[in-house]
């Protein structure tokens, strides 16, 4: 399996296609397996490389808080063992994040950026809300210690039935989001081992770029769902205005987890916006 040897640690990545560089980011809780519904499409035209974050997947575990700084750091060696020297971004929630970072401090190495379902702003009562789920989830957690044949697992993964995590699911998604993707997450999430949800939340939830976003001079495209709670379209627009060339998209019946609800759409749309900037 391909790995690369970043700082304390190494990150797992699949690449395929040929051509111009682009390289995809995952949103947190999340993985390079994220992106299966878009990587047929992208790597008929592109060199595709999908990583897991730090933290997630197949890459090296998230010890304690990390932060944006650090996720930053962790693709900028990335980038450079493979010889990256140019590339475009793509980035969902969290990747997002990254990837304006990335692009802030290493101007010249983006050629675009595509932004899903993120923000470049500090989002008010995130913190509220992510403590709100730990005490959720830590009472999930006493229950499942009260039931002696779920306990040997019940500190690394979330057991095979776990209410309180289907219900979490089922709410991040679009009620349009089909059986197979909605059983898909769930069983991917169940895979994490539960300390890392909120150790990653809480590498997040203080980061912004706010003004410093008017540096961003690549062109830019992002996807928002109308119905994205997480980080709404309000969060978006403030994007388009603070981003010279920047080109906003908002889709009717998508949610947070737009990628994976309606894929063919989201393709045709970076697809499009890659041709049309001549990337």
């Amino acid at each position: 399996m391909p790995f690369i040897e970043v700082t304390d640690g190494r990150l797992y990545y699949e690449s395929c296609g040929n051509g111009r560089a682009l390289v995809l980011m995952h949103g947190a809780w999340a993985s390079h397996a994220w992106w299966q519904w878009q990587i047929s499409d992208l790597c008929g035209a592109y060199r595709v490389f999908s990583y897991d974050a730090r933290g997630h997947g197949k890459s090296a575990p998230l010890r304690d808080v990390f932060s944006v700084a650090g996720f930053t750091n962790d693709l900028e060696i990335f980038l450079q063992r493979l010889q990256i020297d140019e590339t475009a971004l793509i980035g969902w929630s969290m990747g997002g994040m990254i990837a304006m970072q990335f692009c802030l401090n290493h101007p010249t190495s983006v050629r675009a950026l595509v932004l899903i379902a993120t923000s470049g702003h500090r989002i008010p009562g995130l913190k509220l809300r992510i403590y709100s789920h730990y005490l959720q989830a830590l009472l999930s957690l006493l229950m499942d210690f009260a039931q002696p044949r779920k306990y040997d697992r019940a500190a690394q993964q979330f057991p095979r039935q776990n209410l309180w995590l289907e219900h979490q699911v089922k709410n991040m998604l679009s009620p349009m989001t089909s059986k197979e993707v909605f059983e898909w997450v769930l069983a991917d999430i169940r895979d994490t081992p539960r300390e890392n949800f909120f150790a990653v939340i809480k590498s997040l939830w203080d980061w912004e770029a706010g003004d410093e976003l008017r540096r961003i001079n690549v062109p830019t495209l992002i996807l928002a769902g109308e119905n994205d709670t997480l980080a709404p379209p309000c969060f978006s627009r403030l994007l388009h205005d603070a981003i010279p060339n920047l080109k906003l998209l908002i889709i009717e019946n998508a949610s947070h987890y737009l990628v994976l609800e309606q894929p063919q759409l989201v393709n045709t749309e970076i697809l499009k916006f890659l041709k049309e900037i001549g990337y």
